[in-house]
């Protein structure tokens, strides 16, 4: 045994996780809500449990899958290793004594022979090109993991279409062979053999249609978990302001998915085996029927092809009126009682109507389309079987070069010859508004996240964070309002306000000190590092930021005040509730803490979602606190109960910045900005700043 009992696992296993030195383990740290989910993986002390949990480990981290053996090799270091007993060494160094330097939970350690049994494996972290993955190579990444099960569904599908010969065989023996000489026991003997491919054919397309299902679950489920991870890491600054497009384009990974599965199987299986059922005809018939079955095969090719780029062209337009339905709806929406207030209802249903009727046109358009090339290849495929009837007829009662059971077996495979053409509207379709939903999700793809450009960013402990802005500017639009600031220092336990009027930069600078934003120029560095550099989990853990306005999650009140923890229990989430009052909101809930809020949480009031959200701020360890309007929605009364909350709970070792227009909350504070749309106007300690406002307020009021 590697371990002697699960708690000796996990506590080495969290060490390597987030305390080893190993530049290996460090460079891509684990959040503790993710080692949490990680954690719960280890099961059990087994050998073979702990191996399989390192392979989901290692993979979590970004580093190459291990490969344990019982030999050490001084070229694979740096070496992981289990030792029986004895628990996780990483192996660092052969030392010159012939000794191997390791690092181990309790300390560095100097081993000349490691046990029998122990397993190494070289740590190694897989190639990264540094460059922005595309969602095109997304896509085609995963469904190559789908390979196997094409190639499954291809070997099903070649048995089902060689089954499906034996109804053409059967028809020509029968007709050839049976009818001339009344062969009985020849027909029973054939019949039975035709039902049991038959019976065959249907378990294969069953097996066939399960193994595919099981494909597109595996598609549907990395698919949609890589694009909302993607979505997860977009920088704030960086995100469209059209939420309801940017949820429809989020969301068109299906219609990507089942193109990929109808087009694998499309070329993969249908069209090669129309081919292989022209060779057959050839074979039975000669090549003259082959040829008219050739002719139709390529006008029916050719016909579909013909609509291809005008059904790109409607299902581009089609899926961008789409968008901006979704946009329409969803803006609609959140702002329903604004829209009832100022009687706005008939314009929004006017631009509502306009989108529908653009998109209902193009869809009954690309139908049209679809429909006509349909009906084309259904005439092509009428056609081609009363010449393959004709031309046989011919051939039967002129020539010998064919019998009547031949003539019959033709007709039959002559359909499948053709059916595969008949799909190709259809997936010429799907490849229209795949092509769509491919290129917005690349869109998406392109925009830039947290760690821009950064392969592997920095994990650092932040103990004390001591902030330094230099030449920042920052603008939303290349013509809006340009953020600008020379220089800013924020020093470990400062308590800040600051102040500005209308569209100075007050938030926006909040929202960059959390590291939501990035400025176009200049860097923000805490501790000395940029923070562009440094993880977005460990910003997190060191950064409480409060927006001016919350929204809530749609589940429990408890979901939503232990949204991101880990490791809170119900004691300290009512410890919390009782020093910031939420008690007082819970116990008049029937359900308590279990009591459902709403997408948006607009079953609580205003004040309500601040005093959740400060209560969630008071369960997390962060050394920062970033609050922007804190008490804007809340009474008097309750704000000076929030304002003793406030300056009980930032104690001195904590950072406070706060943004505000109520004189009643600067009382916290010790120093005072105040923020103009050019920059910084005023820095200093609070009552300075306060008397030189007031300074300027009389001068101008008696210059008046």
């Amino acid at each position: 045994m590697i371990f002697t009992d699960i708690q000796q696992a996990k506590e080495q296993i969290r060490w390597l996780a987030h305390n080893s030195s190993s530049n290996h383990f460090a460079a891509e740290r684990l959040s503790s809500y993710e080692f949490d989910i990680m954690e719960k993986k280890i099961t059990s002390k087994d050998d073979a449990d702990i191996l399989a949990f390192f392979d989901l480990f290692f993979e979590s981290l970004k580093i190459k899958k291990p490969q344990w053996s019982e030999t050490l090799e001084h070229e694979a270091l740096p070496v992981l290793a289990l030792v029986p007993n004895g628990g996780l060494h990483v192996i660092i160094e052969l030392e010159a004594d012939g000794s191997w330097k390791s690092e181990t939970p309790i300390d560095v350690q100097k081993t000349w022979e490691f046990p029998l049994g122990t397993l190494f494996t070289s740590v190694k972290i897989e190639r990264s090109e540094n460059k922005k993955t595309s969602a095109t190579e997304m896509f085609k990444e995963i469904a190559l993991r789908q390979k196997p099960f094409v190639i499954y569904a291809a070997i099903a599908s070649l048995s089902i279409n060689i089954l499906a010969l034996g109804t053409s065989f059967f028809s020509m023996q029968v007709y050839d062979r049976v009818i001339p000489t009344q062969g009985t026991s020849t027909l029973i003997a054939l019949s039975i053999g035709v039902f049991i491919a038959i019976f065959l054919e249907m378990i294969l397309k069953l097996s066939r249609s399960s193994i595919l299902d099981h494909a597109a679950k595996n598609m549907d489920i990395a698919y949609s978990h890589d694009i909302f991870s993607r979505f997860l890491k977009i920088r704030s600054d960086a995100l469209p302001k059209s939420i309801g497009t940017l949820s429809g384009q989020l969301q068109s990974y299906g219609t990507v998915r089942s193109f990929i599965s109808s087009a694998a199987l499309y070329l993969v299986v249908d069209f090669p085996f129309s081919l292989l059922f022209l060779a057959v005809i050839v074979l039975i018939a000669g090549w003259q029927m082959g040829l008219i079955a050739l002719v139709f095969l390529a006008i029916s090719i050719i016909t579909g092809m013909i609509f291809k780029k005008k059904i790109e062209i409607l299902s581009q337009t089609s899926t961008m009126a789409s968008h901006k339905k979704l946009g329409l709806l969803v803006e609609t929406v959140e702002n329903a009682e604004n829209v009832k207030a100022t009687g706005a209802g008939w314009s929004i249903l006017s631009r509502w109507n306009a989108l529908s009727e653009d998109g209902i046109y193009d869809d009954i358009e690309i139908r049209h389309y679809s429909e006509l090339s349909n009906y084309m290849t259904a005439f092509f495929q009428q056609l081609s079987y009363v010449a393959l009837v004709a031309t046989g007829a011919y051939l039967v009662s002129e020539t010998n070069t064919m019998t009547m059971g031949g003539l019959i077996a033709t007709t039959i495979l002559s359909g499948r010859v053709l059916s595969p053409i008949a799909m190709l509207p259809n997936l010429l379709v799907q490849w229209g508004r795949t092509k769509i939903a491919v290129k917005d999700l690349d869109n998406v793809y392109r925009l830039q996240s947290d760690n821009e450009g950064i392969s592997r960013p920095l994990s650092p402990k932040i103990i004390e964070p001591r902030y330094l802005c230099q030449n920042i500017k920052f603008s939303y639009t290349k013509e809006g309002n340009l953020l600008q600031i020379a220089k800013l220092v924020v020093n470990a336990g400062e308590r800040i306000a600051i102040l500005g009027s209308i569209g100075s930069g007050k938030s926006t600078l909040l929202k960059i000190l959390a590291g939501l934003y990035m400025p176009q120029e200049g860097n923000i560095l805490i501790n000395g590092i940029d923070m562009h550099h440094i993880s977005r989990n460990r910003l997190n853990e060191t950064i409480n930021y409060l927006p001016q306005s919350v929204k809530l999650f749609s589940g429990t009140l408890r979901d939503n005040l232990l949204l991101g923890l880990v490791g809170v229990d119900d004691e300290k989430i009512m410890s919390a509730a009782q020093v910031t009052g939420l008690i007082h909101l819970i116990n008049a809930l029937p359900q308590g803490l279990d009591t459902l809020v709403p997408e948006g949480g607009e079953s609580v009031s205003g004040g309500q979602k601040q005093l959740i959200s400060i209560t969630r701020l008071i369960l997390t360890s962060a050394k920062v606190w970033l609050l922007d309007e804190p008490t804007a929605s809340m009474d008097e009364v309750s704000e000076r109960h929030m304002l003793g909350i406030l300056n009980h709970q930032i104690t001195s070792d904590k950072t406070l910045i706060l943004v505000t227009h109520k004189p009643a909350l600067l009382g916290l504070v010790n120093r005072i900005i105040v923020m103009t749309p050019n920059g910084i106007a005023m820095d200093g300690p609070r009552d300075a700043v306060l008397q030189e406002l007031a300074n300027r307020s009389k001068a101008q009021t008696q210059g008046k």
